[in-house]
């Protein structure tokens, strides 16, 4: 049995991409369409933003024009490094921190980015009462999670790495020189659903599929290629095998 360690501090040395702005800037892209089209950002009474596995703040940042304090946090102080050291904003912070323990109080955030970060945490459902803690009534969560069902996982481009056992995952990433062993813990999407039962959640994983233009999507789905060509109802046939899912989460009120 092979001793996972308790986080994966440092993941950025062995992510440069974490840093490429220009490789992130699509992702980052996405998510301001989804929070415009749900009118989140127009909203003057959305005042503290936190961006949970924030590495080197490029979402923190693009957060800073909407909202009066933005706050980054990783456990990762090689990222947070960078984050302070080319910060443009003066309204941005960041914070060594632990996402299943949020140095916050009780419904005090008005909006958390939560993305691609699930996997990484060593009990994602103590990350998501912890988020559901500090949001206020109303307030939202972006949630963008990978799916154990995908066929490349997508942090080692190792096909069907996700699918196997533990064991047998160690094994297939030594044998392909990706590490010693395979950390992440992603969930299909029953998995996920179970995750964030707590929130009114709006799926918009096919609308974007449906329309990548409007979506800022086109890393995802290329214009004129094979895969825009795949009607709708095949998108919605196979769904759960969709590689990832995006949500937007809110808090209602008890």
């Amino acid at each position: 049995m092979i001793d996972l360690p308790k986080y994966q501090k440092d993941y950025s040395l062995k992510k440069p991409i974490l840093f490429d702005y220009e490789a992130r800037k699509p992702k980052i892209d996405k998510m301001i369409m989804v929070l415009s089209n749900e009118r989140i950002l127009d909203n003057g009474q959305c005042k503290l933003a936190m961006d949970l596995g924030c590495s080197s703040g490029l979402f923190s940042e693009s957060l800073a024009p909407y909202f009066e304090h933005v706050i980054g946090l990783d456990i990762d102080n090689h990222a947070l490094i960078k984050a302070v050291k080319d910060s443009e904003s003066n309204n941005v912070s960041y914070m060594t921190g632990d996402s299943m323990q949020l140095p916050l109080a009780d419904s005090s955030v008005d909006f958390i980015i939560c993305n691609h970060v699930y996997e990484h945490v060593p009990d994602p459902e103590v990350m998501f009462s912890e988020i559901y803690r500090v949001l206020d009534t109303g307030g939202v969560c972006y949630f963008g999670a990978a799916s154990r069902l995908t066929f490349v996982e997508p942090h080692y481009n190792l096909v069907f790495l996700s699918w196997l056992p533990k064991w047998m995952a160690h094994y297939y990433m030594r044998l392909m020189g990706k590490g010693e062993f395979y950390y992440e813990n992603l969930r299909t999407y029953w998995g996920i659903k179970k995750l964030i039962n707590n929130f009114s959640i709006i799926d918009y994983t096919l609308s974007i599929v449906k329309d990548p233009e409007a979506f800022s999507a086109r890393d995802l789905i290329p214009e004129n290629s094979l895969i825009e060509k795949i009607p709708l109802f095949i998108w919605k046939l196979f769904y759960w095998f969709l590689p990832g899912y995006i949500f937007v989460l809110r808090k209602q009120e008890n």
